[in-house]
C-alpha cells in the first residue's frame, strides 16, 4: 500500500482516534477525520464533522476505513442501554451505509467473550453480559451484514491505555486520585486480572492492516502480561510517592481469562511491545 492511500477514521478526535491520525499523518497518508465536535489534529486532508446516530453520505471513496466512533462509558451500565444502541449499532449501521471503501476495520472489544477462565482465542464461546459489549457485537453483526467479508476486518481488544486517556478509566482515575492524595477506592474485585493494550502499539496493528493491504477476519489485540487489580493500586501509589490509603470492597475471587492474540501475531506479524511497567510511566510523562 503506498502512501498515497486515502483513509477515513471515524471517532478521530478520540484517545485512540488521535494517535492513529497523528501516526498516518506523520507517515505520509492522506487522512481523513470524521467526529461529531470541531476537529483537534491538524494535517488532516479533510475532515467531516458528523453525529453517526444522523444518516449521512461521503462523496469520497477510500482505501481504508477505521471505524473509532463509539459510546463506551462502560461504567454506567443499563442506564445508558439506549445511547449504545444509537451510536454504537445504528452509528455504524450509518458508517457502513455512507462510506465506499477498499477495506472497513471495526474496533471492538474482547467483552464479547464468555470469561470461563480459560485461553481466550477467536473461537471462544461469545457471551457478553453488559450493554457496551452487548452493542459492540451487535456492531459487528452489522458488518458482517452489510460488507464483503473479504474487506472486513474486526479487532477485539483488551482495555487500551496510555497517556491522554479520558479520566473515566481505572488507570487515569487511580493516578488523579493518588497524585491528590485521595482515598483509592477499589470497587471491583481486588482478585480481578487485567490485560492492557498500549495506545500506540493498537495503532501498529492498524498500520500493520494498511501495509499488508489483504487482510480479513477477526483479530484479538491484547498485551501479554497481566496485573491484578490490587497490584495495580499499590502500583501506582508507589509511583505518585503518595499517602493515598487504599481500600478493597469487594473480596470476590475472579478467574482469570487470559486473551490471545496469537492469530494476530502469525496474520499481522504484530505483538504488543509495551509492558506494563512502561505503561503506567508513560502517565507520568510530561
Amino acid at each position: 500500500m503506498n502512501q498515497s492511500a486515502k483513509i477515513l477514521v471515524t471517532g478521530a478526535n478520540g484517545f485512540v482516534g488521535q494517535a492513529l491520525c497523528r501516526r498516518l499523518i506523520h507517515l505520509g497518508y492522506s487522512v481523513f477525520g470524521l467526529d461529531r465536535n470541531s476537529p483537534v489534529i491538524a494535517g488532516l486532508t479533510h475532515f467531516y464533522q458528523q453525529d453517526i446516530t444522523q444518516s449521512f453520505t461521503l462523496k469520497e471513496d477510500f482505501d481504508f476505513v477505521f471505524h473509532l466512533a463509539a459510546y463506551n462509558v462502560t461504567h454506567v451500565g443499563q442506564q445508558s442501554a439506549h445511547q449504545y444502541q444509537m451510536v454504537n449499532v445504528l452509528g455504524t449501521q450509518n458508517v457502513v451505509a455512507a462510506v465506499k471503501t477498499a477495506h472497513f476495520v471495526l474496533l471492538s472489544t474482547t467483552k464479547v467473550y464468555l470469561a470461563q477462565g480459560k485461553i481466550i482465542d477467536e473461537d471462544a464461546p461469545l457471551l457478553p453480559l453488559q450493554e457496551y459489549e452487548k452493542s459492540k457485537l451487535a456492531a459487528e453483526e452489522v458488518c458482517r451484514k452489510e460488507l464483503d467479508n473479504r474487506s472486513l476486518v474486526i479487532l477485539r481488544c483488551v482495555n487500551i491505555v496510555g497517556a491522554g486517556q479520558p479520566e473515566k478509566a481505572v488507570i487515569p482515575v487511580l493516578f488523579k486520585k493518588a497524585k491528590a492524595g485521595e482515598t483509592l477506592e477499589i470497587f471491583g474485585p481486588r482478585s480481578t486480572v487485567l490485560q492492557f493494550l498500549f495506545v500506540e502499539d493498537v495503532v501498529d496493528a492498524f498500520v500493520h492492516l494498511i501495509e499488508k493491504n489483504n487482510v480479513s477476519g477477526v483479530y484479538n489485540l491484547a498485551g501479554s502480561q497481566h496485573i491484578r487489580l490490587d497490584e495495580l493500586a499499590f502500583q501506582i501509589k508507589e509511583i505518585c510517592h503518595s499517602n493515598s490509603e487504599i481500600h478493597y470492597n469487594n473480596e470476590d475471587l475472579v478467574e482469570f481469562s487470559q486473551v490471545s492474540s496469537a492469530k494476530a501475531e502469525k496474520a499481522l506479524h504484530w505483538q504488543a511491545k509495551t509492558s506494563i511497567q512502561e505503561i503506567l510511566a508513560s502517565y507520568q510523562s510530561p
